[in-house]
């Protein structure tokens, strides 16, 4: 869980540093944090959210949709969770 959380900590990182370089030319990043979601794999205690559903990629796609659209234009250095549809 070390090497995880820190992997996970180091690109929370990078974002937020990428967006104070970045912002001034006009170049917005963002990051999408996918939660459980439904896949033949996922099993195991962690395999269901609190109520007991998984949730489906097609939400996390409408996320990132909106993060590469127009509407999302003051949304930057920022990392949203998803849990799916």
């Amino acid at each position: 869980m070390a090497a995880y959380s820190l992997g996970k900590a180091a690109l929370t990182h990078l974002i937020r540093v990428l967006d104070l370089e970045l912002r001034t030319k006009g170049i917005r990043v963002n990051a999408v944090a996918p939660q459980l979601i439904d896949n033949p794999k996922k099993t195991g205690p962690f395999s269901r959210r609190g109520d007991g559903a998984l949730g489906h990629p097609r939400g996390d796609t409408q996320v990132i949709a909106f993060l590469a659209g127009d509407a999302s234009a003051p949304v930057s250095g920022t990392i949203l969770p998803t849990y799916g549809a």
